[in-house]
């Protein structure tokens, strides 16, 4: 779930003074780069998730998200990845995904639930009754019998 803001580039505020379009007061100099009014932006360096909004040479937070494997997914959302549902959430300025829910995946890639019997791969070896226990912390545990 990457949000659908376009990506913003601007130079670096030495060379921005060079170029032939002139700059008005109401632009923004954020980190060394300068941004014109009304210009969504994320910091190069940071989390692009984090988009800003240059408003009268000031600058606010225009959306915020947590970072996963390079998706965005804005606070307060969840979102499964691997068999493990997370919840975006913002604590003092950080934003962090928590595990809400675990679930165990069987030999096919397929998110199974605990004590649901299913096929799966220890070693190289398929075993096709398993099932899996996940413990309070999210780990995982898997049982299986026969082959």
């Amino acid at each position: 779930m990457a949000l659908g803001l376009a990506s913003v580039t601007s130079a670096p505020a030495a060379e921005a003074e060079t170029d032939t379009v002139k700059r008005s007061e109401r632009d923004c100099l954020v980190h060394g780069y300068r941004y014109r009014h009304g210009e969504i932006f994320s910091i190069p360096g940071f989390s692009h998730c984090l988009r800003y909004r240059c408003l009268h040479g000031g600058w606010d937070v225009h959306s915020e998200a947590c970072e996963v494997d390079g998706q965005c997914h804005a606070v307060g959302s969840t979102f499964t990845s691997d068999c493990v549902t997370y919840k975006c959430e913002k604590t003092n300025n950080w934003y962090q995904p928590t595990a809400i829910h675990t679930m165990c995946k069987d030999a096919n890639g397929a998110c199974r639930g605990e004590y649901e019997t299913f096929p799966y791969v220890i070693n190289g070896r398929r075993y096709n009754r398993c099932q899996c226990i996940v413990s309070s912390g999210g780990y995982v545990r898997y049982s299986c019998g026969g082959k």
